[in-house]
């Protein structure tokens, strides 16, 4: 069961602009389906590490969509927006995961 912080909640709402019924679901979603540090390579996975490096409590990292998610163990911690500049690798890799390319 993945749990989800007030801190993680508001974010959710604000940088997602889902409703406060869908941030539980969307946290399941992207736990499960979500990028993870060893899915990706080069600069992305350089970015990841500094943000694993920047939130201490973070030991689970997944990019889903265009948003990363903070997770400690199984709580959501936060959600950043993915650099633009990297938002096609994570549509290209979640492709390749999903074996449509």
């Amino acid at each position: 069961m993945i749990e989800v912080t007030a801190h993680a909640k508001n974010r959710t709402r604000k940088r997602c602009g889902i409703k406060s019924k869908g941030v539980d679901r969307l946290a399941r979603i992207a736990f499960e389906n979500g990028l993870t540090h060893a899915d990706v390579s080069g600069s992305l996975k350089g970015y990841i590490t500094s943000l694993y490096n920047f939130n201490g409590q973070a030991n689970n990292i997944r990019m889903y969509g265009d948003k990363i998610f903070i997770f400690c163990n199984d709580v959501l911690v936060t959600v950043y927006d993915t650099p633009r500049r990297f938002q096609n690798t994570v549509n290209m890799i979640m492709r390749k995961k999903r074996g449509i390319l």
